[in-house]
């Protein structure tokens, strides 16, 4: 057996395509203002250097985090390329409201008791409400609006809601829940408006409204559980071959044998697992891409290692050599598919000890990306 030193993996993230999906989606709703989803650290691959580039690049002056410290922290990484973009925060005003002012935060305002609190605390500051036109999980109650509108020193700036089947395009609700929308939205005539994110950007024009939330869609990842022409992949997870051997048949692979060999077969490590973002479900049916061959998981995936059969393609795959766990070779749509969830968790998951690594324009993204 021979082993190898070199057990990082890492995911190389390209700005540029991140862009390209930008002006892709901006363009599927003519009219609107396209505004970026910074959530959860820009959906795992780096909200600084995803928000900086399109500043930069695109001029993008919305944003939108789930929790007002990455407001905070999306504030501060923007001091220099965009000072006075509009930051939302989505899950409302909870816990210490002098925050908003201090980092220049608007609340996305989820029912009547929010913007009571809200009002209460700073009064003329700009805020959101969002209704829920049949998504029930987060939003005003239709009911609410009137006590919404009554409130003095309420200064409403967009009116938002959500959709719960933007996933699949021709889903009735999404005609219903923007009819619904259309219909409340015209009590707020001096408030902006935004219905949908990606998903709801690739329905139709007719759903931009003024305002896109693009999210997923900007990092590479279709919300329709399949790769589409209008989303460039950004992220490319790897991980390097450390340990290669044969094994024969009967002999049994991981924890718990779940794989035994029928046929002489040649075995891969890599140096990734559960530990790192790669589902442990992986080895139930996921593939991953190395040289020039996709090749099964096998075996149950641990906290720090995935097998692979090699067998197919035994004098191509060297120690060393780097498969791809999902990017462009490897759709991370399929990947997710394999093990029974979707792009978005594959993303969101990557765990800290994976490097971030930014590329624009073919080349290693230049400091101002990243040193901030």
């Amino acid at each position: 057996m021979s082993m190898s030193s070199d057990s990082t993996a890492h995911v190389d993230v390209d700005l540029s395509a991140l862009i390209t999906n930008f002006e892709r989606l901006a363009a599927a709703s003519v009219g609107a203002t396209p505004a970026a989803v910074m959530k959860c650290d820009g959906y795992g691959l780096g909200a600084i250097a995803a928000a900086r580039v399109l500043a930069k690049r695109k001029n993008c002056q919305v944003f939108f985090v789930a929790h007002a410290i990455e407001g905070v922290q999306l504030r501060a990484g923007l001091a220099d390329l965009a000072p006075g973009a509009e930051i939302f925060v989505l899950n409302g005003p909870i816990g210490d409201l002098q925050i908003y002012h201090d980092a220049r935060l608007t609340p996305v305002l989820n029912s009547l008791d929010q913007a009571k609190q809200w009002v209460e605390a700073h009064p003329d500051m700009p805020a959101a409400v969002h209704f829920d036109t049949g998504f029930n999980r987060l939003g005003a109650p239709e009911r609410e609006i009137d006590a919404i509108l009554s409130l003095k020193r309420l200064r409403i700036n967009m009116v938002m809601s959500h959709l719960a089947h933007a996933g699949t395009r021709a889903h009735p609700a999404n005609g219903q829940q923007k009819r619904r929308f259309d219909a409340l939205q015209a009590k707020f005539p001096d408030a902006r408006r935004s219905l949908v994110s990606t998903g709801g950007a690739l329905i139709g024009p007719d759903y931009g409204a003024d305002l896109l939330r693009l999210g997923i869609g900007l990092y590479g990842v279709s919300p329709f559980g399949c790769p589409v022409d209008e989303i460039d992949p950004v992220a490319t997870l790897s991980a390097p071959v450390i340990q290669i051997f044969d094994i024969a048949p009967g002999d049994a692979v991981g924890y718990d044998g779940l794989f035994v060999a029928d046929r002489p077969t040649r075995i891969a490590t890599l140096s990734i697992g559960y530990g790192d973002g790669f589902p442990r479900a992986a080895g139930d049916g996921a593939n991953v891409s190395i040289g020039g061959f996709t090749c099964p998981v096998v075996g149950r995936v641990s906290m720090d290692l995935t097998t692979i059969d090699i067998t197919h393609a035994p004098g191509a795959i060297s120690i060393g050599d780097r498969a791809e766990i999902f990017g462009r070779t490897a759709p991370i749509e399929h990947v997710a598919k394999a093990c029974n969830t979707i792009g978005y968790e594959l993303l969101t998951r990557l765990g800290r000890r994976v490097e971030r690594r930014y590329w624009l324009d073919g080349a290693r993204a230049p400091a101002w990306v990243i040193d901030k």
